[in-house]
């Protein structure tokens, strides 16, 4: 028979279910652990970010990347530089051969500078005869004066003289009527009778000259004065056409500094010259003698940067949460960096920005371009590093970026994952950030 003092560890069926001590430690461990886990969902910090891709570009066009055209039709002679070689504004890259038979002549110059000044000479003198015309006017102007009131005076004494022998006439009409009268009573004789009436007839004549000579003088009075305009309106007339000649002169002379002007920019336009400082990166037409036409890309410089900045692009869905003066971290295609998004100030190797400018319209594909700058405030604070300058830094250069958000805790960024809702966002500090920025650039 069984003992009744058996021990129950001499069973194997409670040997299977009893409790190891290890176990028990690890569920110990793990609910510490699950509990730890619960804190730091509630506590631990997060901070919301919005990622997008871009790459390095500059902030003023004039300093991106940019070819060098062929002003002209004309053949390439040889060139100065080579590619990797800094040049400054102005200094000649190549030099061009003419191709246009308009400009092959030498002594094309030469020829219309002594065109010019035949033209100017010729112009001189139509000027000086102009102002010996004026001279002349004004003589006739000044004899006109002289020889209209002259004939208006003889004018009018030719009018007395015809008075003066009307009366003469009135006089003896009236003696010979009263001769007459004494005569036909005997008080009189014959020969005064005849006297009387050779008086008459005397003054029948004198009114009769005196009338021819009152219209002639009136008739000269007329000739004079037309005359006198005759040759004021000749001279004038002249002086119109004199004026006309120079107009034209002028016209031609214009025209030829015109052709001067432009032969001696062709000139200057056959030597290729650098339009800002920077480095030939590629030349694109080589063979000496080979024909280019003009705006044909002979060359591609990239000018000195001075200020660069970053081009993002992020989805369209995240655009509205976007705002001026927000804080963007960097990291840059070749700069070894780790990044954690949600903890920035443990990020080793990015670098710190802010947005400058939010494009109103996409690009088309549903993408937003934001232009974030250097964030110098904190550089100067000494936050953030400065960014790496050209050309360990250069356009076209991909970049990765993070535009930072609110803080909120690990559970509430889990749980806005999970559920796709949109993060925290506060409104701006700085409304007017775009006035600010641009006050900055000034």
């Amino acid at each position: 028979m069984m003992s009744h003092n058996t021990q129950p560890a001499n069973y194997q069926s409670l040997k299977k279910v009893e409790s190891v001590g290890g176990l028990i430690t690890l569920g110990k461990v793990l609910a510490f652990l699950m509990l730890l886990i619960l804190v730091c969902l509630y506590f631990v910090p997060w901070q919301q970010s919005i990622p997008g891709k871009g790459r390095v570009t500059l902030l003023s066009p004039n300093e991106r990347p940019q070819t060098v055209n062929s002003p002209i039709n004309a053949r390439l002679n040889h060139w100065l530089v080579h590619e990797g070689e800094r040049v400054k504004t102005g200094d000649v890259l190549m030099e061009l051969i003419e191709v246009d038979p308009k400009y092959l002549d030498p002594k094309l110059l030469f020829r219309l500078e002594s065109q010019l000044h035949a033209r100017q000479s010729k112009k001189q003198a139509l000027i000086d005869g102009y102002e010996a015309m004026k001279r002349r006017l004004e003589s006739q102007k000044q004899l006109a004066k002289f020889v209209i009131p002259a004939a208006k005076v003889k004018a009018e004494q030719a009018d007395h003289q015809l008075e003066a022998a009307k009366q003469a006439w009135i006089t003896a009409k009236q003696n010979y009527v009263r001769h007459l009268d004494l005569y036909n009573k005997g008080l009189r004789s014959k020969r005064d009778l005849e006297l009387a009436e050779m008086n008459r007839a005397k003054a029948d004549a004198d009114i009769e000259v005196a009338k021819r000579q009152t219209q002639i003088a009136h008739l000269e009075q007329g000739e004079i004065e037309a005359n006198a305009k005759a040759r004021i309106q000749d001279v004038e007339v002249k002086l119109a056409k004199q004026q006309e000649n120079i107009a034209q002169i002028e016209h031609d002379i214009l025209q030829l500094e015109i052709e001067i002007a432009n032969f001696q920019n062709r000139v200057e336009q056959r030597k290729i010259r650098a339009p800002v400082d920077g480095k030939i990166v590629r030349i694109l037409e080589y063979g000496k003698g080979e024909t280019v036409k003009s705006n044909d890309e002979l060359a591609i410089l990239v000018p000195t940067a001075t200020r660069q900045v970053v081009e993002l692009y992020v989805r369209d869905h995240d655009a509205p949460l976007l705002s001026a003066n927000r804080h963007v971290r960097l990291q840059f295609s070749g700069w070894p960096a780790i990044q954690f998004s949600g903890w920035p100030s443990v990020a080793v190797g990015t670098f710190g920005g802010k947005i400058a400018v939010i494009d109103s319209v996409d690009n088309g594909q549903g993408l937003y371009r934001v232009l974030v700058v250097p964030d110098e405030e904190r550089i100067q604070a000494g936050l953030d590093e400065p960014w790496p300058h050209y050309p360990y830094l250069r356009p076209g250069t991909r970049a990765n970026g993070w535009v930072m958000l609110e803080t909120v805790s690990i559970g509430f960024e889990l749980w806005r994952q999970f559920n796709a809702f949109p993060p925290v966002v506060k409104a701006p500090d700085d409304i007017n950030s775009h006035k600010n920025f641009a006050s900055e650039q000034k």
